[in-house]
């Protein structure tokens, strides 16, 4: 059976492409259009619907509050929201409210891809306690002008690497971090990379996006962080669980695309602690306190001073700014990977075996089962007898590089 989309806001290049796509016999899709919000609320009094993608601005009735309406009289439909990348305000608004921000101009196509992601990962709306935090911060950054940009770019059917770099080029702190990752050990180059347009060739266009952000994130907090917190020794965390994360998708030989991905996921999967440090230092303070005098990993004293973890904040804002769902997922889940619908070897495995590699650089290998490990998630997956030879191909390949450098 056909499922229902309704799109709310004014007529636009979108609505009209995704009418002509709803028309071909092979679409999943049936379409309804709504000028407004109350528009919008007389089609669901009469019809069910699947999902609904609301233009954030709206006469009369906002987006906003029509996001509230549809959740509460079609709590099970996929909620959508489309605004202007530089619309920051309107952006956290719409965080806990919407399970996907889209951004303009956007396509048919991507609309169609976020949709059929959300339907097979079953995504949920983030829970109240991380909509309650989110809520309290101030500085939550939305994505530079420089991302906008190079979103667009991939948008394109014939993307140009080209562009994507000169892009970046614009950027002197960005293009510094993106050389230092391409001439790391991470890609295993036997040359000096000195452009960023050859930088993005081998690093790929993902993980050339992840680092956009990440940088950009840094560089926003870069004053705010205190209490004890490193961003430096987090950025170091970030690429080396990256880089295992890709090796270990390699060894699985699971495809060119997850390996990019898996880095992206381990460059962003600890995104929600400067979010924690920047915005809310002294409970971020207690929680790293609490897990010092306990013998906590982090997450679970953050569970109980916040109620909730940095992975949860971290994939929160990541599917605001609309990362791959199989990004967010890694992120959001890499501490419990058991709550992960798949039970198949993915990007939610690579990364979480990853940061507990990263973790216990000196665990004896014959011993391996720390507690950032979850054994039952991996002895259900059937993989228990692979995690030493990750781990040995991993450190291996790292070898006596510095990837600091």
């Amino acid at each position: 059976m056909k499922k229902r989309i309704l799109f709310v806001g004014r007529e636009q290049p979108l609505w009209a492409e995704f009418h002509e796509h709803a028309a071909d016999p092979d679409s999943n899709w049936t379409v309804s259009f709504a000028g407004n919000g109350k528009e919008a609320l007389d089609v669901m009094d009469r019809l069910s619907i699947d999902a609904a993608v609301v233009d954030v601005e709206l006469s009369g009735m906002t987006g906003v509050d029509l996001l509230d309406q549809v959740m509460r009289r079609q709590p099970r439909t996929i909620r959508m929201v489309v605004s202007d990348v530089a619309d920051a305000q309107s952006t956290v608004k719409c965080i806990g409210r919407a399970h996907h921000h889209l951004f303009k101009p956007c396509e048919a196509a991507t609309v169609i891809n976020a949709l059929n992601d959300a339907m097979r990962l079953e995504a949920s709306l983030p829970s109240d306690t991380v909509r309650s935090l989110i809520a309290q911060m101030r500085w939550v950054p939305s994505p530079p002008s420089i991302y906008s940009k190079i979103l667009s770019e991939m948008r394109s059917s014939d993307v140009s690497v080209d562009v994507i770099g000169s892009l970046i080029g614009q950027d002197p702190a960005l293009t510094a971090k993106v050389l230092q990752i391409a001439n790391s050990a991470v890609f295993g180059l036997h040359l000096q990379v000195t452009a960023p347009t050859e930088a993005v060739g081998y690093i790929g266009l993902q993980t050339a996006r992840a680092l956009v952000l990440l940088a950009h994130t840094f560089s926003s907090f870069d004053q705010l962080l205190g209490v004890g917190f490193s961003a430096e020794t987090l950025w170091q965390h970030s690429l080396i669980t990256g880089h295992f994360a890709r090796n270990i998708v390699e060894q699985q030989k699971a495809g060119a695309e997850m390996a990019e991905q898996s880095f992206a996921a381990g460059l962003l999967h600890d995104i929600g602690k400067l979010l924690f440090a920047a915005n809310l230092p002294g409970p971020f303070s207690q929680a790293l306190a609490v897990a010092r005098a306990q013998n906590l990993s982090l997450w679970e004293a953050e569970n109980a001073v916040f109620g909730a973890t940095h992975a949860e904040v971290g994939g929160c804002v990541l599917a605001i700014w609309g990362l791959p769902m199989p990004v967010v997922e890694a992120v959001t889940l890499h501490h419990c990977p058991s709550k992960c619908l798949s039970e198949e070897f993915g990007l939610v495995t690579a990364v979480h075996v990853a940061n507990a590699f990263e973790h216990n650089p000196s665990a004896p290998e014959s011993e391996f089962c720390p507690k950032e490990l979850d054994a039952d998630y991996i002895h259900k997956l059937g993989l228990d007898q692979r995690i030493a030879e990750w781990r040995s191909q991993c450190f291996e390949a790292r070898g006596a590089t510095d990837l600091h450098s």
